[in-house]
């Protein structure tokens, strides 16, 4: 009784034939390719969507951006500092405003130390009214509160580009008692780092000269 069921079973069973084989494979072959197509679109959009996200992005956000990007190249660098965390940029905080963007804009690690600190970053074109203003009110009570469990640095990019500064200051929050800051206050925080190549150098003059 048992082997009747199984040659019926196997009876009934659909041929596979050269003809079934081939209509299953242009049915995947067309199945990949309106996926490749889909993706295809979907890469596109998100390319117009960055474009546009950076064409109107403020210029003082673009600024910020460039000296974010040259603490880390030339002062924080990977071989010295691990980045723990990085607040989110103007194009993320555009679609949905992140709240740990409140923070600081870098987290560190010194690699030696194994000690954690944040990094706010300030970079401005010149003084205004003989001071260097690097902060609202409400950001300097935020960071003086954060400063009690992990101590908070303030590097200032002062003149020239904002990716390559003609002066970075780097102040202990602790040190710091106003949101806005004289010059020669600042004098003796300044990082005295070799920042500049002969690139950082031409740029610098096509930088002055625009």
């Amino acid at each position: 009784m048992a082997v009747a069921v199984l040659r019926q079973n196997v009876l009934n069973k659909p041929k596979w034939n050269e003809e079934t084989s081939m209509n299953s494979i242009v049915l995947m072959e067309k199945n990949k390719l309106i996926r490749h197509i889909y993706y295809f679109f979907k890469r596109l959009f998100k390319a117009l969507e960055a474009f546009y996200v950076a064409f109107v992005q403020p210029l003082a956000a673009l600024k910020g951006e460039d000296f974010e990007r040259c603490l880390r190249r030339k002062v924080f660098r990977r071989e010295e500092y691990d980045l723990v965390m990085k607040t989110h940029d103007f194009h993320s905080n555009q679609k949905d405003y992140v709240e740990s963007s409140l923070y600081p804009d870098y987290l560190f690690r010194d690699k030696r130390k194994d000690k954690e600190f944040f990094v706010e970053a300030k970079y401005r074109e010149k003084t205004y009214q003989g001071k260097v203003p690097w902060c609202n009110e409400s950001q300097f009570r935020r960071y003086k509160k954060l400063s009690v469990k992990t101590p908070v640095v303030i590097a200032i990019g002062l003149g020239g580009r904002p990716s390559n500064p003609e002066q970075i200051f780097l102040v202990p929050l602790d040190h710091i008692e106003y949101n806005s800051l004289y010059p020669s206050f600042l004098e003796k925080y300044e990082f005295k780092g070799n920042r500049k190549n002969v690139l950082d150098f031409l740029a610098d003059k096509v930088y002055d000269y625009s």
